[in-house]
């Protein structure tokens, strides 16, 4: 069989509707060759671009201007630090304002009546960082909110602010998930660089320990450091070591270079990698912080 002939890239790109296709000529024919796909009912995607961003460009071609991306699909496209199962979720979520709700295959459809504060990534058009927060208050716990909340608000690039997701939590008040959200809001921090900060702060406060300032500065002698969660009082520091700081040997080499200051310092280092429970490492902070005199 001869292979199908290519499509002109620069009048359709990778991603098209079917009526912009015929629009432009193509042969019905052409549009069931096997080298594309369909998604979504009315739209052809090349098969070597399958793919879950490709797939979202493939559903704007149809998408009115009153229909975003929002909920779990919006959050993949800011790259919010989502729950494993939801990272998968390929379906896409959108919302249309003051219209029915969208539906088709591998679609969850949502609706509003009032327009949502949304922004485009690349070209696609999604709920903005905080609103898309608010609407994952419907599946995520309180502890995953405040995770997300961290991040958006975090380093080393900030996509929000407190200020914003204050009146996300405000415009969602009286609806589902509103509780969590009142719930998660006072606990998010400025500074978090990872979900593994968030979710050890969270332990450490829970299991009734001071709060640890979130990537503290901490002045040395030599250098200035931060510390990734920092008693600042007692001088303990809680240090993440991700892999890269084992097999990037600058890296490793950086890292005892801090760590032998911070000691001379008079510091008193606790390493964590993410293989160690919250749980412990709680325990090994209220030791440290007890062998520094907290009294709690």
């Amino acid at each position: 069989m001869p292979r199908p002939r290519p499509l002109a890239s620069e009048q359709l790109g990778r991603a098209f509707s079917v009526a912009e296709a015929l629009r432009c000529g193509v042969p019905a024919s052409r549009l069931r060759r096997g080298d594309l796909i369909s998604p979504f009912r009315g739209v052809r995607l090349a098969i070597a671009d399958d793919g879950w961003q490709p797939r979202c460009a493939a559903y704007a071609t149809r998408m009115p201007a009153t229909v975003v991306f929002s909920h779990v699909t919006a959050a993949r496209l800011w790259l919010m630090p989502l729950p494993q199962h939801h990272r998968e979720d390929e379906r896409m979520h959108v919302t249309a304002v003051a219209a029915r709700a969208p539906r088709g295959r591998g679609v969850v459809g949502h609706t509003t009546t009032r327009n949502p504060p949304t922004e485009t990534i690349g070209a696609l058009r999604a709920t903005s960082p905080a609103r898309t927060w608010a609407d994952l208050s419907t599946v995520l716990t309180v502890d995953e909110l405040v995770i997300i909340g961290d991040a958006l608000v975090g380093l080393p690039v900030s996509i929000s602010t407190c200020s914003e997701l204050a009146q996300a939590v405000h415009e969602h008040a009286g609806r589902r998930g509103s509780a969590a959200l009142h719930e998660a809001m006072p606990l998010i921090r400025v500074g978090s660089r990872s979900p593994r900060e968030s979710r050890a702060r969270l332990a450490i406060v829970r299991a009734g320990l001071p709060e640890p300032e979130v990537n503290g500065e901490i002045v040395l002698p030599r250098r200035i450091v931060h510390g990734d969660l920092v008693f600042r009082s007692w001088r303990v520091v809680v240090e993440y070591e991700g892999d890269q700081h084992r097999t990037d040997a600058w890296q490793w080499a950086h890292d005892l270079e801090r760590y032998n200051d911070l000691a001379e310092a008079g510091w008193l280092l606790i390493r964590a990698s993410r293989f160690l429970p919250d749980a412990d490492l709680a325990s090994r902070a209220r030791r440290a912080l007890r062998v520094r005199g907290w009294t709690g």
